[in-house]
């Protein structure tokens, strides 16, 4: 409904009135008036974080005790990390063998570290990725989610970490890890962690996460030490993946021997890193890490052969066959 209405000015001190110009005005008789409610919003969100909390499948901290059919001799955890699975510059042979090695070993167990899958996407800034996957991001994370089935099926899986490239899949509203992890058995970090592990009589903290600041070519273990004293303090044993160096180092912190640990990869031949002059490719993983039961002791192998070698060696002095 429109309704036509008189502009004036006072144009004298006796209050004479001159009409102006006539204005058009516009009357809204059912306009509905909008609601904020504070109350009843903060209400919602809050409703909306504790669902959300309740359904994700990642934690911060977790408890895993191991019983291994040898509980007087050590355990041995493959430190698996950045395998790339899908590229066709991963070492799919020594992924394989180290895989069958930890699956059909007693006393062998295995913490993943993040960057399982390659996982790159058209329509990411890291679009070009594509061309070295042989299979797509979906096969990926079904290959991956099989094989660790597998390993938790024998109870070999203790953990789970995240990776950037299983990050990448976030653009679609998933998580590699609510998506393709959320059924297996094992706790699962998904952004970095603390895991307290007994065995025997010992209790070892081993902190982990994909990637921390301090990264550095000259040092590589430097981001360990600098997530240990700045997030996990009283942490044994730290565990990065990400940079696709390996090193591992021993160290005193507050009195006591630590373990700082950067896990290599299994993506050796790419040529990411060589075209921008960050060195050569990536530095073969597959590091272990040896545990004893009886006291506190701590070290790493350079490989799940060699440590399986070793192991083998102890079976056979304890079964009195050497």
């Amino acid at each position: 409904m429109y309704q036509m209405s008189k502009e004036t000015l006072i144009i004298d001190g006796k209050g004479t009135e001159k009409l102006i110009r006539p204005v058009e005005q516009v009357i809204f008789q059912d306009k509905k008036p909008p609601v904020v409610d504070e109350e009843s919003i903060l209400k919602h969100l809050q409703q909306a974080r504790e669902l959300y909390k309740s359904m994700e499948v990642g934690q911060k901290e977790a408890t895993v005790e191991l019983k291994p059919k040898y509980p007087d001799l050590p355990a041995f955890i493959w430190l698996l990390n950045d395998s790339h699975m899908g590229s066709v510059f991963t070492d799919y042979e020594r992924l394989i063998a180290d895989y069958k090695v930890v699956k059909e070993t007693p006393n062998f167990y295995t913490i993943t570290n993040g960057d399982e899958v390659d996982n790159f996407l058209v329509d990411t800034a890291q679009a070009a990725g594509v061309y070295e996957d042989s299979i797509s991001p979906e096969q990926q994370a079904l290959l991956v989610q099989r094989l660790f089935k597998e390993l938790a099926g024998q109870e070999k899986l203790l953990l789970c970490s995240f990776g950037n490239h299983n990050d990448f899949i976030q653009k679609s509203g998933l998580s590699f890890e609510g998506t393709w992890l959320r059924n297996l058995p094992c706790p699962v970090f998904n952004c970095g962690g603390l895991l307290n592990l007994k065995f025997g009589s010992q209790e070892y903290k081993i902190a982990t996460t994909h990637r921390f600041w301090g990264f550095s070519r000259l040092n590589p273990t430097n981001a360990c030490k600098r997530f240990m004293e700045h997030v996990y303090p009283d942490a044994d044993i730290v565990y990065l993946g990400h940079s696709h160096q390996k090193e591992y180092l021993s160290f005193q912190r507050g009195g006591k021997e630590r373990l700082a640990i950067i896990g290599g990869c299994y993506k050796t031949d790419d040529i990411f890193g060589p075209k921008r002059g960050l060195g050569g490719g990536g530095q073969m993983g597959g590091l272990v890490l040896e545990l004893r039961p009886d006291k506190r002791d701590m070290h790493v192998f350079d490989s799940v052969q060699e440590a399986s070698e070793y192991f083998e060696l102890l079976r056979e002095i304890k079964n009195g066959s050497k």
